[in-house]
């Protein structure tokens, strides 16, 4: 093999010699990036031969065949860039004739060897830019690698430094390439890179191209630009048919003529402001030319119409190949990037804090995991089988079914008679309706009449499905009326379905006349709207579809929705620009119907964990007009796409969608006012009567909900892991749990409280809509989560009994008019019996396991005679339920030296004082720790059968079942 010795180091490199004789003598001087070798080169060094162009590749030293050597000082970049110009002297290669071109670290190591010698040319691949900020990072790398080798960095990088495209055979490539690394000359080259100072590139001579991903959060385009803006201006133009032929300058422009001529898609700010054609490039040629290459940078405007473009291809697609394809990229270094989406732009930045640090570092020291698949198939009546995707509650609940099963076995939640089925409602005009809306149309209502459903609709719609402003819609009802309620109008679907919601959701007792004045409305979207798609017909649609949600009849308004959305994009509702082409009161109306289409259309997508039908083109962060609800729009749909659609986490993902959380937070008071929102908890209705903000209700439970989306496979996680833990410590097996992931555990949980919370001035007040889908959701997401948590323990950090009761609460307000929340509640009483059994069983344990000493002291008094209560005391889970020095937060026998109630340390990591969260003290950027090593979070499946759910229609859920639920809980 080929070696040469320098400095009593012994190099090892590859030559590949051109096939034909090369035209200009140069040759390519191939550097590798830190965990690869000479290999990494190899396919591409053989393709070189062909084209006329010899090169060489090594093993830098410390990485691959060029092992460390003792008695030889631990590799540097100057010590590198020096062995290479040795082994081009060793080689008899000119350095005039090289063209070095490094990867990655190699990025570092070609600007040192184009200062020690006069290269032909240098090319930087993904360049790392030496930050401070990387001394703590790769500080951390080498503790990992001292403690578990090479295995960590193999089982992460492979899956998170490979392209969308990358095939199984590429990510086997590189974790070959890891496994090849001796632990001690990666350690070396790890402390080289957290030791690296910035290099001189202005001092640079040679011709530099620096080629950096969009997608590389290693080398992002800012270092990229950086790096060239150091060097000099001759260097930007190099591209690799430079070396051969001649520059841009040199060749004369073809002249295009007018038909073919096109513009820039992203031209540069300063070509945009002076009007002048720009390239494209960054930094672009005129901007080169003038002196200003550091100041040449997107615009906003185009930094937005390209994240739209990005996101206009991100549909849900039933074809794996492309929905891998959608956002997610990966990186060179090892992170994992996700594509630019809308308010996910370098204003984001703003908002990065310490927090995003801490919870980012918690989850450097955990390996991919793997969680259950939730998605299932549901069957109805008929034999027909739909779709119930991971973010579906049903899914989440059969996962929390399993864990009580495990944790406790038998109880009413696991045998719970219900628990393959989804309830449906099923009216009993299901049939004939078209017949007899026609034959009997609605009564007449008086005005007072009128005034209570729409004053109803226009509470229960609020930042919902607010489609109309109050004084328009009076103004268009009484000009309806006096016309004599003219059937021929296209707005009389829509007036009667804002009457039929407003019977629906109001107080008193109007659900048959609800049903009338529906299926009228719906007779006469069918007989004169549903096949011409307007502004009028998409209302109507959208409102069909919200009086069905609140009718407990979700896959009819997930249908009805869908034609709403496809009539919206019929006609441009999707397109911002298109709505300033029109008057501005319709202007208005049309981006109130799509923020209602959107807000509607993610709520029905996540909770019954379908692909979301709309996308977001806006961008939604812009200060001008911005709506709080597009904004928080668009993080749902984020989450949808960027985690359940790609089934896994990333650190990258949380980042990008926890900085866009965090400015959504900072900016929603400025948007209040375009959605129709007042500021205040509680306001004044028209009676001068105090009522509950639902507007702001609604908006701040969907805001704590994408929360828990986001974080919810973290806790499932937790408390899988606490209940398999218990058993292992009950067979004397018990591992030791990681932490990593608390601060997202931390964060469902105290968005599953705060719902709660939220909820009781809603309940507490006396009157309110009977119907409200979304405040039902919320509580019983937020029951579920804080039920799961009781089975991992963390009943002693967050106040889960008392927030699950009231959960309990806000659902039985609900429950005598909502099918849906009738179900609910019935499954919200399943878990809390279960969790009453899980903590009595625990509370005994702990009981048993001071029994020594309490006997030791007064005797065993309870085991006098023979009582038959005596084994019926135990508990039935004991087996089931043990100790752990993992996440569980519960008493165990103190340690040496331990007070007996002194927390462990993990413990104290779980614990919230005043509910707020434990301060993590870290101080290394989110940004730059994503370059080590990320957890991701995978969805796969839990077994290899997918279970099946009939729908339960609501009418056999009756009174009896109710009372048989409550008599198998006592």
């Amino acid at each position: 093999m080929p070696f040469i010795k320098v400095q009593n180091k012994k190099l090892f490199y590859a030559q590949v010699d051109a096939e034909t004789a090369s035209k200009d003598g140069s040759v390519l001087v191939f550097i590798h990036g830190l965990g690869s070798s000479h290999s990494f080169y190899i396919p591409v060094m053989n393709q070189l031969a062909t084209a006329g162009y010899s090169s060489i590749a090594l093993d830098v030293y410390g990485s691959g065949l060029s092992v460390l050597s003792e008695g030889i000082e631990d590799p540097t970049f100057d010590t590198i860039a020096s062995d290479v110009k040795a082994l081009l002297e060793g080689l008899s290669i000119r350095p005039e004739n090289a063209v070095a071109v490094g990867h990655s670290m190699g990025g570092i190591i070609v600007p040192k060897l184009a200062l020690k010698c006069s290269l032909r040319g240098a090319v930087l691949i993904g360049p790392v830019l030496p930050k401070p900020a990387m001394a703590e990072i790769f500080n951390t790398r080498i503790r990992t690698v001292k403690k578990e080798g090479m295995e960590p960095m193999a089982k992460t990088i492979p899956f998170a430094a490979t392209g969308s495209k990358a095939i199984l055979t590429q990510k086997a490539f590189i974790r070959a390439l890891l496994l090849s690394q001796k632990p001690e000359g990666y350690i070396a080259l790890c402390r080289a890179i957290a030791q690296a100072e910035l290099p001189p590139y202005a001092n640079i001579k040679c011709p530099v191209l620096v080629l950096s991903g969009e997608e590389d959060k290693t080398s992002p385009i800012p270092d990229a630009q950086k790096i060239l803006s150091d060097s000099r201006p001759a260097a930007h133009s190099l591209s690799s048919r430079d070396l051969t032929r001649p520059t841009d300058d040199e060749m004369p422009t073809r002249r295009v003529r007018d038909c073919e001529r096109r513009r820039c898609a992203e031209a540069c700010e300063s070509c945009k402001r002076r009007k002048q054609r720009c390239d494209g490039r960054r930094p672009c040629a005129r901007c080169i030319k003038r002196g200003l290459g550091h100041e040449c940078h997107e615009s906003q405007s185009a930094s937005n119409n390209g994240a739209r473009r990005i996101l206009a291809s991100s549909l849900p697609s039933p074809d794996p190949d492309r929905l891998s394809n959608i956002t997610e990229q990966t990186t060179p270094a090892g992170s994992i990037t996700v594509g630019n989406r809308s308010g996910l732009t370098s204003v984001d930045e703003a908002y990065v804090d310490d927090g995003t640090s801490s919870s980012l570092q918690l989850l450097s020291n955990t390996q991919p995991e793997r969680l259950p698949r939730m998605s299932r198939l549901v069957q109805d009546t008929r034999g027909e089988y739909m779709f119930i995707g991971d973010s579906a509650t049903l899914s989440f609940l059969q996962n929390i079914r399993r864990i009580v099963r495990r944790s406790i076995g038998d109880c009413t939640l696991v045998d719970d008679p219900l628990r393959h089925g989804i309830v449906e409602a099923s009216p009993e005009t299901r049939r004939g309706w078209i017949l007899s809306s026609a034959q009997n149309p609605p009564p007449r209502q008086s005005e007072q009449e009128l005034d209570y459903l729409v004053k109803w609709y226009m509470q229960s719609a609020n930042c919902v499905l607010l489609l109309f402003d109050q004084k328009e819609l009076d103004q268009g009802i009484r000009k309806w009326i006096e016309d004599g309620q003219d059937i021929a109008d296209p707005a009389s679907s829509v007036y009667y379905l804002v009457f039929a919601i407003g019977a629906q959701t109001g107080p008193e007792d109007k659900d048959d006349l609800a049903e009338t004045f529906f299926n009228y409305a719906r007779y006469l979207t069918v007989e004169t709207l549903i096949e011409e798609p307007g502004i009028v017909t998409i209302q109507a649609l959208v409102l069909i579809a919200m009086y069905l949600l609140g009718a407990s009849r979700r896959n009819a308004a997930f249908m009805y929705l869908g034609m709403g959305v496809r009539a919206a994009y019929a006609i441009g509702l999707h397109r911002h620009d298109i709505a300033s082409l029109f008057s501005s009161n319709e202007g208005r109306a049309r981006e109130q119907l799509w923020k209602g289409i959107r807000i509607l259309d993610l709520f029905m997508s996540a909770s019954l964990g379908r692909p979301p039908s709309t996308s977001e083109l806006r961008d939604t962060t812009n200060p001008q007009n911005y709506s709080a609800c597009n904004d928080l729009s668009m993080i749902f749909e984020l989450i949808l796409t960027d985690v359940y659609a790609k089934r896994m986490i990333s650190p990258e993902i949380l980042e990008r969608i926890s900085k866009h959380l965090r400015r959504w937070t900072a900016q929603c008071g400025e948007g209040l006012a375009v959605d129709g929102i007042e500021q205040d908890d509680l306001i004044r209705d028209q009676n001068g009567e105090e009522q509950p903000n639902i507007g702001l209700i609604h908006l701040k439970l969907t805001g704590h909900w994408t929360v828990m989306l986001l974080s919810l496979p973290f806790l499932h996680k937790a408390v899988s892991q606490h209940v398999e833990d218990n058993e292992q410590s009950a067979q004397g097996t018990a591992k030791r749990s990681s932490s990593s992931n608390q601060v997202l555990v931390h964060s469902c949980l105290e968005s599953a409280v705060r719902t709660v919370d939220l909820l009781q001035t809603l309940v507490r007040t006396g009157t309110i809509p009977k119907r409200l889908p979304i405040v039902g959701n919320s509580a019983f997401v937020s029951g579920l989560v804080l039920g799961a948590a009781i089975f991992g323990d963390f009943d002693n950090s967050f106040p889960l009994e008392k927030s699950l009761h009231a959960a309990r609460g806000v659902l039985d307000r609900f429950s005598r008019y909502d099918a849906v929340a009738k179900r609910h509640l019935m499954i919200l009483d399943h878990l809390q019996n279960a969790c009453d059994i899980y903590m009595d069983n625990r509370a005994r344990l702990r009981m048993e396991r001071q029994r020594h000493l309490v006997n030791g002291l007064f005797g065993s008094i309870h085991t006098i005679g023979k009582s038959p209560l005596r084994n019926s005391q135990q508990p039935e889970g004991n087996s089931r339920i043990g100790s752990t020095d993992g996440i569980q937060t519960q008493p165990q026998t103190p340690r040496p030296g331990q007070v007996a109630n002194e927390m462990t340390e993990e413990q104290q990591g779980f614990l919230m004082e005043g509910g707020e969260q434990t301060e993590i003290d870290v101080d290394i950027s989110a940004d730059a720790f994503l370059g080590i090593s990320p957890n991701m979070l995978w969805f796969d499946s839990f077994d290899t059968t997918m279970s099946l759910f009939p729908i339960v229609d609501t009418q056999i859920m009756g009174d009896e079942m109710m009372a048989n639920g409550v008599n198998n809980q006592e």
